[in-house]
């Protein structure tokens, strides 16, 4: 089972590395195409380090002393730079509200295959109609969806999307994870995704993004208690952190409010904005 330190660890170097592989060489941020969501919600730049912070002093001190005196963190970002040793699995679940959560997870040795999703599929239908110009707005990664899950536990990962994004905005950060050995879940968020955004039924409601991301949770908790279920006895749960991209970076930081949630990484969030370090990585 991998230690609470090295997971912390492990999941801020892959995700800040995963993050700074999607800016541009010259320290701007650049937008992936098939998120349609333009500067709104772009990758941070390379030279804007994330914020990393964990709800247990403890834990978080010795996580930090370790990556400042035994590695140095470009070194550890490198060792994570490029695909882990799992194959990928992704499946798409339900909150009892209706709201879809997408689940990328370690698969079975030998998974093959690709997945792809077209972000024209989650806009309004008068808004699909118009938009007729060959113009690419998919995104393929490797994997395969509903495969076979790897024999965990696997430590869990909550991600909150941005304004106007989906659920599957960040996939090559989130497929990224999984084959690093965690189960991923990413639900959308009504109350500021692209379809509520475009219809004008957004509501810009922090509270029900977090209960959305906390709501992802105890999905996960209750899948992998089902024996019936595809992550049956794979999610280790008392290892949980939440990254957020730009107003998922603010969600975010009332989930890890949640005993439940040990960590987090804030992604082009702006929280810190505010007289604070922006550079500085916080403790709680």
């Amino acid at each position: 089972m991998i230690s609470r330190r090295r997971f912390l660890a492990l999941a801020a170097a892959a995700t800040t590395t995963a993050a700074a592989a999607c800016s541009s060489s010259d320290g701007t941020s650049t937008t992936d195409t098939a998120t349609g969501e333009g500067g709104t919600t772009a990758a941070p730049s390379s030279t804007a380090p994330a914020t990393v912070a964990t709800t247990a002093a403890t834990d978080a001190t010795t996580t930090l002393a370790e990556t400042t005196t035994t590695v140095s963190v470009g070194d550890l970002a490198t060792a994570y730079s490029e695909a882990g040793p799992h194959p990928i699995g992704v499946t798409t679940l339900a909150l009892p509200t209706g709201n879809l959560v997408e689940v990328w997870y370690p698969a079975v040795e030998g998974t093959t295959g690709e997945v792809t999703y077209d972000v024209r599929d989650f806009t309004p239908p008068a808004i699909r109609e118009i938009l007729t110009a060959d113009i690419p707005a998919s995104y393929t990664f490797v994997g395969a969806r509903d495969a076979d899950a790897a024999d965990g536990p696997f430590p869990v990962v909550l991600f909150s999307h941005g304004f106007t994004g989906i659920r599957l905005q960040s996939t090559f950060l989130t497929s990224h994870l999984a084959s690093w050995g965690m189960i991923v879940a990413a639900p959308d968020h009504p109350s500021r995704d692209l379809p509520g955004v475009l219809s004008g039924t957004a509501s810009g409601d922090r509270d029900e993004s977090v209960a959305d991301l906390l709501g992802a949770l105890d999905l996960v908790t209750s899948e992998s208690a089902s024996s019936t279920s595809l992550l049956a006895g794979r999610a280790d749960t008392a290892q949980v952190i939440a990254v957020g991209h730009s107003a998922g970076g603010g969600t975010i930081l009332g989930a890890a409010l949640d005993p439940r949630v040990h960590g987090y990484v804030s992604l082009a969030s702006g929280v810190l904005l505010d007289g604070g370090d922006a550079t500085a990585s916080t403790v709680e």
